[in-house]
């Protein structure tokens, strides 16, 4: 019976008999989508099948390959005689030249792997936090895809990463769709693996046809950015009458040796709609802080974030309690990859048992973009020279990194060549300079933005509708951390 032909109670049917157990839940999906044989034969998008078999990765894989089989052709081979000069050419030459080609199989089956790895999965060892361990599956997965094709198609990767996640579930992704980070990682080893093959058929082929100038890419501004904002808040009850009232009373207030923090909360949450569209109209850090002076506090910092985002509460804590879970995994992660460990361990040693604790929380903190490859020298600096980057950074007044580990290490947050304020400790400086992006709008710098997303994402859950999904590099620490 054609595919086309068939009508969604016969598709059922059919997919039934083919081995897969619809539900009647599922078997309902199917009705209400209308999906029949020609619907099937138009083509179902990943997203789609993962709809219609939600939470069930064995039966969208078995789904997909009853689809392929019933899409397969039939082809018509007819012999003709080789002409018998052609029959005295070697043809291994002509093998090795041209490699592999055609698609994927429609069951495409895990091959073993090496002993001990294997041994290790039938052990439900969590393989994928070992790199050596991950490597070798990724290995040996692209080498029995190779036999068929040096360019899978983006289905193709997928139905060998989630046979992979069918056969040894423990291997899933905590973020994300489940396999992602092994998706991706087979790309690249393709991609790294055709490399070289300049000699190959179906790669210089595929070259010939795609290759295209690379385009200039665009060098990132020595300036700050602003993060995109859906809508600007609201102004109701003020005017400009109004608000340089209460600027008044706050520049009042500043002045002071110890000012009424009653009034300054209230004058700064009355006028917190109207600063935030002077922000996102373009109004600079220097002259924000210039209008409202208070912002030069780290107490404000943390009361305007939560401002901008009600539902995380009170940001501090929320900070030191979704970090202080993974210092220790930071620290492991961290080990080594730092010029900094040496004094960590240093202080660490010379410190008393109850202050410990405080010491691995600063230096967690501290190693965190290494686990991310990204460079702390951006970010926390030592001296009084300038920072070379306007984005939101760390300057330690002392120029003992020790110092920055053991004790509480005074330190300024500047923005944009200015000073944003001074805090008493490392952390305090960390969190007052993570507010600073949010608080004058401000992007994340490349240099910085997988450790900054992690601590948006993960430590102080802060999430947005205009989110993209997190970068494979953020995933895959995710994965170890969690």
């Amino acid at each position: 019976m054609a595919l086309v032909g068939l009508s969604t109670e016969d598709l059922l049917t059919k997919i039934r008999e083919a081995g897969v157990e619809v539900t009647e839940v599922e078997a309902q999906r199917f009705r209400d989508n209308d999906v029949d044989g020609e619907t099937v034969d138009c083509g179902l998008t990943e997203n789609m099948i993962a709809c219609l078999f939600h939470g069930s990765f064995k039966k969208q894989v078995k789904f997909s390959q009853f689809v392929s089989k019933l899409k397969e052709p039939v082809v018509t081979l007819t012999l003709e005689p080789v002409p018998p000069e052609e029959c005295q050419q070697p043809t291994c030459s002509a093998t090795l030249c041209s490699g592999p080609s055609g698609r994927l199989p429609t069951t495409f089956d895990i091959p073993a792997f090496p002993r001990h790895l294997q041994t290790k999965l039938d052990n439900k060892e969590p393989c994928q936090r070992n790199p050596k361990d991950r490597h070798i599956i990724i290995r040996v997965l692209y080498e029995a895809m190779a036999q068929y094709t040096m360019y899978p198609t983006n289905l193709e990767y997928v139905q060998a990463v989630k046979t992979l996640i069918v056969r040894y579930p423990f291997l899933k992704d905590l973020e994300g769709n489940g396999y992602h980070t092994w998706h991706m990682s087979l790309r690249r080893k393709f991609k790294s693996e055709r490399a070289p093959l300049v000699y190959n058929d179906e790669v210089r082929l595929s070259k010939e046809k795609f290759c295209r100038k690379t385009s200039v890419q665009s060098v990132e501004t020595a300036r700050t950015n602003l993060r995109n904002l859906s809508e600007a808040s609201s102004v109701l009850g003020e005017d400009p009458s109004s608000i340089d009232a209460h600027v008044k009373m706050l520049h009042s207030q500043y002045q002071k040796m110890h000012p009424d923090l009653m009034i300054v909360q209230d004058r700064m949450q009355q006028t917190f709609a109207w600063r935030q569209k002077e922000i996102a109209d373009g109004m600079t850090v220097e002259e924000t802080v210039k209008k409202y002076p208070f912002l030069r506090t780290p107490a404000v910092l943390y009361n305007e974030l939560e401002w901008i985002h009600p539902a995380i509460g009170n940001v501090c804590q929320r900070f030191n309690e979704g970090f202080s879970c993974i210092v220790s995994k930071v620290l492991n992660l961290a080990r080594g990859k730092s010029p900094l460990s040496k004094l960590y361990l240093e202080a660490r040693e010379e410190a008393l048992t109850e202050d410990l604790p405080d010491i691995d929380f600063r230096a967690a903190l501290i190693f965190l973009p290494h686990i991310f490859k990204e460079n702390i020298d951006c970010f926390i600096t030592l001296g009084e020279s300038d920072p070379a980057t306007p984005y939101p950074t760390i300057q330690l007044t002392d120029r003992d990194w020790k110092m920055a580990f053991t004790r509480r290490a005074s330190n300024i947050v500047k923005v944009d060549g200015i000073e944003l304020c001074h805090t008493s400790a490392i952390d305090e400086g960390i969190i007052s300079a993570f507010c600073a992006y949010f608080v004058f709008n401000l992007a994340f710098p490349r240099h910085l933005k997988n450790t900054l997303m992690f601590l948006q994402r993960y430590i102080v859950k802060i999430v947005v509708d205009s989110d993209k999904p997190l970068p494979i590099t953020i995933t895959r620490q995710v994965n170890l951390l969690y």
